[in-house]
């Protein structure tokens, strides 16, 4: 019944002589979406800038159809459940600033091949699911923001001098996977402002498989960070976190939130007091720590004493 009402919308629009230049379609939750090629074609007559096609979540994903290819006028769009397929001779739209891709199927030559084309793009948004062994590299000279979910091994940012805001959550699909190595994944960082980390970190470890107490550079681009999830009974974790508030020497703003599940946690020397005397938080002002569940242990009010005491200083 929807399906058949979105159909009959659409037809309504395509008796009309305006120019639809922005449209969104959520539909998530219905078993099939039939027509959209219909839809995608006349879209692509009218110089639609701004799309968004949110598609059912059930079944396979929809394929987009060669019409898609010829919307050259999109600054902003937004796929989710969709399946792009290769087009030897698509050399991307030039005019895109804003991209947003969730659970699409697309090889990953093609995407890292077509981002390296949007020279203009600006805000960019990967959700992907499933196991990879392939490595997207990210190459766009403006980029501003990166929101990424998924396997950290799975994407190499290479040529990203203007990235200011960087969101990652870390999805682990397969065993055995070795870690990141923390010092090489930070050091093409120039203009990094925003670090959010959501979820577990301790995907970040050296080469030789130990976090380093402090990076072997400073960056002092670094205003805000945010670490979601944290859990003081993992030291590997704990260890990765200090290791980045140690190298960011500017931090105005701190968030961390503390799991815990009141296991027996074991006392980290990492936490002692004496090991921040080379930590000044000068620029600090605003310091929030957040505990979701468990009792968080006496060490952190240890790190937060020395903490008021740096900034005091």
């Amino acid at each position: 019944m929807v399906a058949k009402k979105i159909l009959q919308q659409n037809i309504k629009i395509q008796a009309t002589d305006r120019q639809v230049t922005k449209f969104t379609l959520c539909v998530p939750y219905l078993d099939t979406c039939p027509n959209i090629d219909n839809l995608i074609r006349f879209l692509s007559r009218n110089a639609i800038q701004h799309l968004v096609l949110k598609l059912p979540i059930r079944g396979r994903p929809y394929k987009l159809p060669s019409s898609f290819f010829t919307c050259f006028q999109l600054r902003h769009l937004t796929l989710q459940n969709c399946s792009i397929p290769d087009q030897p001779s698509f050399e991307g739209f030039d005019r895109l600033i804003s991209l947003e891709l969730r659970d699409v199927t697309v090889s990953s030559k093609l995407l890292e091949r077509l981002i390296s084309r949007w020279l203009l793009l600006e805000q960019l948004v990967l959700q992907i699911s499933g196991a990879s062994s392939d490595v997207i590299e990210i190459s766009a000279p403006i980029l501003r923001s990166f929101d990424y979910t998924g396997n950290i091994r799975s994407v190499c940012l290479k040529n990203i001098p203007r990235l200011a805001k960087l969101s990652l959550s870390h999805r682990e699909y397969y065993v055995g996977a070795g870690k990141c190595n923390i010092a090489k994944f930070f050091e093409s960082f120039s203009a990094l402002e925003y670090l959010h980390l959501n979820d577990k970190i301790n995907f970040f470890a050296a080469g030789a498989g130990e976090v380093p107490t402090r990076l072997s550079y400073d960056l002092y681009c670094v205003k805000h960070l945010r670490i979601s999830s944290i859990y003081l009974s993992d030291s590997n974790e704990v260890s990765c976190a200090l290791c980045l508030i140690r190298s960011f020497p500017n931090l105005q703003s701190m968030e961390i939130k503390v799991e815990s599940d009141d296991h027996d946690i074991p006392a980290l020397e990492s936490l002692e007091v004496e090991h921040f005397s080379d930590v000044t938080f000068n620029h600090l002002r605003e310091v929030k720590l957040m505990q979701t569940n468990g009792t968080v242990p006496g060490q952190v009010s240890r790190a937060d004493e020395n903490s008021n005491r740096a900034m005091s200083s």
